[in-house]
């Protein structure tokens, strides 16, 4: 069926522009430090839209302090919060590069987010990712106080690389008592990391650049291996402990088959699970709201499920609306 022509006009621009396959293909050329740049000038095409309160903030990882940032909306009380961490590759990406994403992930939901900035590789390696991450979702709930969050309804998110984080930190803090998520936030996820997955066939005939993963998953993991549970989440052999789960897929994302596994696995085994499916839209749809409808109402209907099961009841904000 391919793109609807507004979304496909903004993808065919997006491409054509100078850093249009810097997000894919970043990882995969000049130094580490290049690719850093070009991921971020990429994301910083897409605009900062109104969040409520934001506050930067360090805290406490498992090697020691990271930068984060609060996105608290504007509510009476404790809000609910989830702990976020970003994508790229797991090589790119940082707090302030991904702020318009939280932001339109705020808006959306009218929850609380704090974005954090995990440690990276080359520089280190897995699991020092996953170690922050189970380690920041464990300083929000001990501050939930001073952040103006609930301590009993912190959840993790991702997307991308960070959906493999998050996920592997929910399998991580599963058994933890009161640092046990509510929700696991899945969005476009990496969850089998065994291979790099094929391209799936392009309905209009797109030229995007060729994938590099396979370099950033080498730098990630090393000599890891790959069917830990911890790498690779779809392979956890006891899902039906794990929390309940909102995931994200994009129809042309070739990382949506295994995204779709792992949300099978989890509602066989007894986890709820709400998917939402990116019917006709691409990887890294999330920072794209503004400029096409189709990708405005992804996030919409992702903020409404996050905003419906972190709080039990159906009222949401305002659609985010693509600029005219």
């Amino acid at each position: 069926m391919g793109r609807d022509p507004d979304y496909l006009a903004f993808i065919r621009d997006r491409l054509a522009a100078p850093a249009g396959g810097a997000a894919g293909n970043a990882a995969g050329g000049g130094t580490v430090e290049d690719a850093r740049r070009a991921h971020a000038a990429d994301l910083a095409r897409s605009p900062r839209p109104p969040a409520g309160a934001v506050t930067d903030l360090v805290v406490d990882g498992a090697a020691g302090p990271l930068p984060a940032r609060l996105y608290r909306p504007a509510r009476d009380g404790p809000a609910p919060v989830l702990v976020y961490f970003h994508g790229g590759g797991w090589i790119l990406g940082d707090v302030d590069s991904y702020d318009p994403v939280v932001r339109a992930l705020a808006a959306a939901s009218g929850v609380a987010w704090v974005s954090v900035g995990y440690r990276r590789p080359p520089e280190d390696p897995f699991p020092a990712a996953v170690d922050d991450a189970a380690a920041a979702a464990r300083w929000v709930i001990a501050n939930a106080a001073g952040l103006g969050v609930d301590a009993g309804r912190v959840g993790v998110a991702g997307d991308s690389a960070g959906g493999q984080i998050a996920a592997a930190a929910a399998g991580r803090l599963r058994h933890a008592g009161p640092a046990r998520p509510v929700l696991q936030v899945l969005l476009y996820p990496a969850v089998d990391l065994r291979e790099v997955p094929p391209p799936l066939p392009d309905p209009d005939g797109l030229d995007f650049a060729p994938s590099r993963i396979d370099r950033a998953l080498d730098a990630y993991l090393r000599d890891t291996d790959r069917t830990l549970p911890e790498v690779s989440p779809l392979l956890d052999p006891d899902p039906a402990t794990l929390p309940p789960a909102v995931i994200a897929t994009a129809e042309y994302d070739r990382l949506r088959p295994q995204a779709e596994r792992h949300a099978a696995r989890l509602r066989a085994a007894g986890v709820p699970v709400t998917l939402i499916t990116g019917t006709g839209l691409d990887h890294g749809f999330l920072g794209w709201g503004s400029f096409a409808r189709r990708p405005a109402a992804a996030i919409t209907e992702l903020g409404a499920a996050v905003h419906r099961t972190l709080t039990g009841v159906p009222d949401r904000p305002q659609p985010a609306r693509p600029r005219p």
